[in-house]
């Protein structure tokens, strides 16, 4: 709790920030197309989304709110005396993070940065026949039923953005969230 409480107000700080001085808002929504699950072989039930509010402190830096969702189910697992579990795993997330960014003419422009935040996990398990799965203290199960739902997440990424109207463009981007690869729109204020 005391994390959701640190970042809501970085979060506000960085808004007094930003109203304070001049430049430029981003507004950014994406979609994923590598889901960070997906090594398990995991069947994706939503695309993982993305959505980012951002203000240019500087031409070169940005700093930006930022936050996803995605869910997928794990392939059946077979635990105990023939038992098949599913395992969905529903990801949100919520964070902070900095763009380093350097124009390459008008309309392009690469970028790169840091972002740290709060990812919370929402796991359950269901049988092959769709039947919850309650776990009895000591059974074996595919998920460690003592970890935290949530935890601190800090993550590294690259991305491009091109821009083919003046304040509306296209981004991919490279990077570890709920998405390893996602790609969408972003507009300018």
């Amino acid at each position: 709790m005391k994390n959701i409480h640190f970042i809501i107000a970085a979060f506000c700080l960085t808004l007094a920030t930003a109203h304070s001085q001049s430049g430029k808002i981003n507004i950014s929504a994406g979609l994923g197309f590598e889901p960070t699950t997906l090594m398990d072989k995991a069947e994706v039930n939503t695309l993982p989304m993305t959505f980012k509010l951002g203000y240019q402190i500087s031409p070169m830096f940005s700093l930006n709110a930022i936050a996803g969702y995605s869910s997928t189910t794990s392939q059946p697992a077979v635990i105990n005396d023939g038992l098949a579990l599913k395992t969905t795993n529903k990801q949100s997330f919520i964070g902070l993070r900095g763009e380093l960014k350097k124009g390459l003419g008008e309309r392009f422009e690469v970028y790169g940065g840091g972002s740290i935040g709060y990812l919370n996990k929402n796991v359950s398990e269901k049988t092959t026949t769709g039947r919850d799965y309650i776990q009895v203290k000591g059974a074996p199960s595919p998920k460690n039923p003592d970890a935290a739902n949530g935890s601190l997440f800090y993550a590294g990424f690259v991305g491009t953005t091109f821009f083919p109207i003046k304040h509306v463009g296209v981004f991919a981007e490279l990077g570890y969230g709920v998405s390893l690869l996602n790609g969408g729109v972003t507009v300018r204020f």
